[in-house]
């Protein structure tokens, strides 16, 4: 439903804010990822500076690839919550538990500030 929603507004180029959480070793620091076609093409960083080339875990939450991350998360997890843009129908949070692993397996994916670009 949602999916279908997003996907029937054509939006393809756009930037967004996103931030990752787990008990793991990636940064949780928020960066903005600028998409052209469906591709992550910028990284930058809150204040709008250059972080590099696009890379994980950042340029894996495209719009497309946030709704790929709340259907492999609803397999895998013991519990999901996820959260929706009501204008633009897109997931703007996703956080839940590992089904199995250690206790310490919570995950959280934050996005927000979606502009479109021309």
């Amino acid at each position: 439903m949602h999916r279908a929603a997003w996907q029937a507004r054509g939006i393809k180029n756009y930037r967004l804010l996103v931030a990752v959480g787990c008990f793991c070793p990636w940064p949780s620091s928020p960066a903005i990822i600028e998409v052209k076609d469906g591709v992550v093409v910028a990284l930058r960083d809150t204040t709008g500076r250059s972080m590099g080339r696009p890379r994980e875990p950042w340029s894996t939450y495209t719009v497309e690839g946030l709704f790929d991350a709340v259907v492999g998360h609803a397999r895998q997890s013991a519990a999901i919550t996820v959260r929706f843009d009501p204008q633009y129908d897109y997931p703007t949070s996703l956080s839940g538990t590992g089904r199995t692993g250690p206790p310490d397996s919570w995950f959280w994916v934050s996005a927000g500030r979606l502009t479109p670009l021309r």
